[in-house]
C-alpha cells in the first residue's frame, strides 16, 4: 500500500511539474513576443478575465497536485514531547449541531478533491461564458453553473443533518473522563472507555479535538467543554501521544 502511494506521489510530482514548467516557459515566450512585436493584443475584456481567470485555474490545479504528491511520498515525523503529570479532566455537555455541520463544511472544503472539482468546473463554466456568443445559454445553463460550485456544501450541510439526527451520541448529555490512558465516555446509551493507543491520528480544529480510530471515523471532543487550564494541559498531553497530525 505504502509503495503504491509513494508511486503515485512521484507521478503527481512528475506530471504537475513539468506542465508547470511548461506553463512557465509559454509565459516567457508569449511576453517576449508582444513585447518584440510592439503590437497591442486585441482581445475583448471578457477574453481577458476568462483567460485570466482560467490560467490561474490550472495553475492552482498543478500546484495542488505538486503538493499532493510531496505529501504522499513525505515521511511525517511524530514530534513526542514527554508528558510528565497526571491527565485528569472531567467534561460534560452536548455537541451542537451548528458546531458539528461546521466541522463537517471546513473538513470538505479543505479537502484537496474539493479543490481540484471547483477548478474543474470553473474552466467548464469559462468556456460556456467564452462560447456566449456562438451557444445561446439560457437560465437552466446559468442555474446548472451556480449549482455546480454549491452541490458539494449542500451535499454536506444534508448529510450532517442526517447523521445528527440518527445517531444517539448527539442526542445525549454525555460525561467524558480523560486520564493518561484512555476518553472514557458515558451517557444513557452509551459507556465506552477508547485507550489512547487504539487512535493512530489526531487533529485539532477551531472547535473540536479529533482522534481517528480508521480514516474516517473520529472521536470528537468538543473544546467549548474544557475550561482554559484544562485545554493547555490536554494539549501538552496529546504532544506525548504517538499520533500522526
Amino acid at each position: 500500500m505504502n509503495k503504491m502511494k509513494n508511486i503515485f506521489g512521484w507521478l503527481l510530482i512528475v506530471v504537475c511539474s513539468f506542465f508547470l514548467l511548461m506553463f512557465a516557459f509559454t509565459i516567457i515566450i508569449l511576453a517576449m513576443s508582444v513585447l518584440k512585436s510592439g503590437e497591442p493584443v486585441e482581445m475583448t475584456p471578457k477574453e481577458i478575465i476568462g483567460s485570466s481567470v482560467g490560467f490561474l485555474v490550472v495553475i492552482t490545479l498543478f500546484i495542488v497536485g505538486l503538493k499532493s504528491g510531496i505529501k504522499k511520498i513525505k515521511k511525517e515525523k511524530i514530534e513526542i514531547v514527554d508528558y510528565v503529570g497526571t491527565l485528569d479532566i472531567n467534561l460534560k455537555g452536548k455537541i451542537k449541531y451548528e458546531d458539528y455541520r461546521n466541522l463537517l463544511l471546513g473538513l470538505t472544503l479543505k479537502k484537496p478533491n474539493y479543490l481540484v472539482f471547483i477548478c474543474i468546473f470553473t474552466l467548464l463554466a469559462l468556456s460556456l461564458i467564452n462560447a456566449s456568443d456562438i451557444i445561446n445559454l439560457n437560465f437552466n445553463f446559468i442555474l446548472f453553473i451556480l449549482l455546480g460550485f454549491f452541490i458539494s456544501p449542500i451535499i454536506v450541510v444534508w448529510q450532517s443533518k442526517k447523521n445528527y439526527r440518527t445517531n444517539r451520541i448527539f442526542q445525549e448529555q454525555l460525561d467524558y473522563k480523560l486520564t493518561n490512558d484512555s476518553i472514557h465516555i458515558k451517557g444513557e446509551t452509551i459507556n465506552s472507555v477508547q485507550k489512547w493507543t487504539g487512535f493512530y491520528k489526531k487533529k485539532e480544529t477551531k472547535s473540536f479535538f479529533m482522534f481517528y480510530q480508521g480514516e474516517g471515523v473520529a472521536t470528537l471532543l468538543d473544546k467549548k467543554m474544557f475550561s482554559d487550564k484544562e485545554l493547555t494541559d490536554f494539549r501538552q498531553f496529546i504532544r506525548s501521544l504517538n499520533l500522526k497530525s
